[in-house]
């Protein structure tokens, strides 16, 4: 039995080298290159697609007195971004994840990193550690280092004067779980 399938095995290759072939040379009219189709590209899970316009990415943002660099709004920032603004004043930013360094650190939905701003850091919900005279998110994930800190939920450590959380309200300390 063994026999028979190695020999079956032979004649099978054997007939398919004896079937002619097909020679294609460069520059062969019969030979036409397709593009690769595109990859298929999948949203993550736990994040639903912004609703709305579509937002522009950047690296790199400058906002001095509620003038921004890049000017497209709403802006995704994944890099660093440098803030000149009024204090409590938003910078027209929508996301901001890495660096937020400046005097105001306003955004309209997510940070994420490290936000150093002078007087204030206000966000739907950070995910990092910041450090400002008054800091309030919604959800925080991560550390709030300022004279006030505020989270309505989340989960994280507040250092400061004073700390509001919908878990504790209390001076130097803070837990937002």
């Amino acid at each position: 039995m063994k026999k028979m399938i190695v020999l079956s095995m032979l004649l099978g290759a054997c007939a398919s080298f004896a079937q002619p072939r097909a020679v294609v040379r460069p520059g062969d009219p019969g030979l036409v290159r397709q593009p690769p189709p595109p990859p298929i590209v999948q949203p993550h899970p736990d994040r639903l697609p912004p609703s709305g316009p579509a937002h522009f990415r950047t690296p790199f943002a400058v906002n001095f007195l509620g003038l921004s660099f890049p000017w497209e709004e709403p802006l995704e920032i994944y890099g660093l971004r440098l803030n000149l603004t009024v204090p409590f004043a938003s910078a027209g930013h929508d996301v901001v994840y890495g660096f937020d360094i400046g005097l105001s650190g306003e955004t309209a939905r997510d940070v994420g990193g490290l936000a150093v701003n002078v007087f204030d850091n206000c966000s739907e919900t950070f995910v990092g550690v910041e450090i400002a005279l008054v800091n309030a998110v919604t959800e925080l994930h991560g550390m709030q280092v300022g004279l006030v800190n505020m989270a309505r939920g989340g989960r994280g450590l507040q250092i400061g004067l004073w700390n509001k959380s919908d878990f504790l309200s209390c001076p130097i300390i803070g837990i937002a779980r």
